[in-house]
């Protein structure tokens, strides 16, 4: 039972927000009418009509007139309590993905980068920045940062493919932590240059730094993305780890400036 505090038109709206963000409601898939919402909830139908309008006016759904109502093909859910790449993601999504490969270095980490690595500033990393793509239409930025330990062990690895699935298959050590960071940017020219949209547009940018199951520091991935592109999906639970905790608090967290990839 829902709690008295909490309108039933925003349990709906969060239900459905969670089945799409799951997949459990695909891109596409139709969702339930406001009749059978009114009988699902024991709710009236402007209540029910209050949630899937709330949803349509966040662009995660599209009504037809006569139709019905449907998940919206323009926005892919991130969802950001399950571990998987962008061309699993989009897969799982009925979506047909695929990357280019815009540039690969190795450099020297700088200050930043070897923060989050936990290495010496000079030390090489291999950078790799990368165009996402859904079938012709360009989604977003990514970049690679591979720690210096692994460097040679990627030199032959083309990128194209899953970041990944190319880690389990050279190290033998699947990616089983992603420490994330999520925020909303503002595109800048050369970024919306490369994704199609005016400069300034919003953005969802992301850095993860990425760990094998084994303990060991894989690197670092960054994600911008189209803001009409794709949206968050967040479940929070009143009983997850208390990250007020002192040991917490008290650990080293350097300040690390958050920037979209350059390529």
């Amino acid at each position: 039972m829902s709690r008295p505090d909490v309108p039933m038109y925003a349990r709906i709206e969060r239900d459905l927000r969670e089945a799409i963000g799951s997949g459990t409601l695909p891109l596409g898939a139709r969702v339930p009418s406001e009749e059978e919402l009114c009988r699902t909830y024991a709710v009236s139908r402007m209540t029910a009509r209050q949630a899937l309008s709330r949803l349509a006016d966040a662009g995660l759904l599209v009504r037809r007139r006569g139709i019905g109502t449907f998940v919206a093909q323009t926005k892919v859910a991130r969802v950001a309590g399950r571990l998987l790449g962008f061309q699993e993601d989009a897969l799982a999504h009925g979506l047909d993905p695929s990357t280019q490969v815009l540039q690969r270095r190795e450099e020297a980490a700088g200050p930043g980068d070897a923060a989050l690595l936990g290495c010496d500033p000079e030390a090489t990393v291999l950078r790799v920045e990368r165009l996402r793509l859904h079938g012709d239409r360009p989604i977003g930025l990514n970049q690679v940062v591979v720690a210096p330990t692994w460097v040679t062990a990627f030199a032959d690895l083309d990128f194209a493919g899953s970041f990944y699935q190319g880690a389990e298959r050279l190290l033998g050590d699947e990616v089983a932590v992603a420490d994330t960071t999520i925020e909303s940017v503002a595109a800048d020219d050369e970024a919306a240059a490369r994704l199609g949209v005016e400069p300034g547009a919003p953005m969802l940018y992301s850095t993860r730094v990425n760990r094998l199951a084994s303990g060991r520091l894989l690197g670092l991935t960054r994600s911008l993305y189209r803001g009409d592109a794709y949206f968050l999906s967040l479940t929070v639970r009143k009983d997850a780890p208390d990250l007020s905790d002192a040991s917490v608090l008290d650990a080293p967290s350097p300040s690390v400036p958050h920037r979209p990839p350059r390529s």
